[in-house]
């Protein structure tokens, strides 16, 4: 009798499990519980022509990917991806973005690689939400006062250009996709924000959602003149590396801007910020992620005009249980048509 297939599970210490559709699945395949100590044990254990890989049809990588032992493995980046047996052709991974997976190389090799979109999107916003606020009223430094500093909290009163409400500021969104669009309805919502944002197309259907819509803009330079808050909400490629530097810093309105990223921390040029910070062009941070994680820039984590988070804006039990059903959903639609419902590319069939 030949073997069944085999589905591998990259599990994180963090996650949701529907346990009545795991059960289902072993009923026609073997469920392998990846447990290398490294992406590139992986590697080898993939080069074994008969070994423990050989036989999967597809790899899911479930929970918050920043948890547990395996948080910063690679298992789909491109020195990997050539030694994938010739049976896998689906990826399911949890989260939005998908920078360290090489699509390209998997979709030559007809691998289908699927996200978990707007699994997400209510905790990230909900974190972007709080990062602005904080990049005006430092509230992050307030509470390290009140518990270490008392009257040293009385210095965030002393410019009354570096403390001020949100309200009615202009907030300008790089990325207006679906957590962009949620930041921004909750923005308005609870601070009447005025809303700006940039990406590659003008999103007519989007702004419609907002009570007054938005402005667009085809470049962040363009942009950033007009904004007292830029947010950063897009996917991270090579276009978007240091996507904020000198050069944006520099055409900051007089009165100082804030920053906020829940995107990827490679996006802001970490040297031109702090250099920022210094000089008055940047008054106030929110940054949930950070250049080379995991931990923080030293200079940002000791200025308090910086609010700095460890990557938790995904971080909630709604997210949990939408990457799991997400993930499944997708595994089980491939399984029955041949097609998941939410991949990132395309294979030709």
């Amino acid at each position: 009798m030949a073997p069944k297939p085999s589905i591998l599970l990259i599990e994180s210490t963090v996650q949701a499990r529907d346990d009545v559709r795991r059960r289902a699945l072993t009923e026609k395949f073997d469920l392998i519980y990846y447990d290398c100590k490294s992406t590139e044990q992986f590697k080898e254990r993939l080069q074994q022509p008969r070994g423990v890989y050989s036989n999967i049809i597809a790899i899911v990588r479930n929970g918050w990917l920043k948890a547990g032992p395996f948080a910063y493995h690679t298992p789909f980046a491109t020195d990997i991806v050539p030694h994938f047996p010739p049976s896998l052709k689906l990826i399911c991974c949890s989260g939005h973005g998908h920078d360290t997976a090489d699509i390209e190389a998997l979709t030559a090799r007809g691998i289908w690689y699927c996200n978990t979109p707007n699994a997400c999107t209510e905790a990230v916003a909900n974190t972007a939400l709080s990062l602005v606020l904080d990049s005006f009223r430092h509230l992050s430094y307030a509470q390290w006062c009140a518990r270490h500093d008392w009257m040293a909290s009385r210095a965030l009163g002393a410019d009354s250009s570096v403390v001020v409400d949100p309200t009615h500021k202009a907030l300008g969104i790089v990325g207006l996709g679906d957590i962009g669009l949620a930041i921004a309805r909750k923005c308005e919502a609870a601070f009447g924000m005025k809303m700006h944002y940039q990406g590659p197309r003008r999103k007519p259907d989007a702004e419609a959602l907002l009570r007054h819509g938005a402005v667009y803009y085809t470049s962040v330079n363009e942009m950033i003149r007009h904004v007292d808050c830029i947010l950063l909400a897009a996917p991270y490629t090579p276009t978007t590396h240091h996507l904020l530097s000198r050069e944006q810093f520099a055409l900051a309105k007089p009165g100082g801007l804030r920053v906020v990223n829940i995107a990827r921390g490679k996006m802001i040029d970490e040297d031109a910020l702090l250099e920022a910070l210094q000089t008055g062009r940047v008054v106030g941070a929110g940054l949930d992620v950070h250049a080379n994680e995991p931990g923080i820039n030293p200079a940002l984590k000791d200025n308090w005009r910086v609010t700095v988070l460890p990557h938790i804006g995904v971080c909630s039990a709604t997210s949990w249980e939408m990457f799991e059903k997400i993930n499944l959903d997708n595994l089980m639609a491939f399984l029955e048509t041949g097609r998941p419902l939410t991949p990132v590319n395309e294979i030709k069939q």
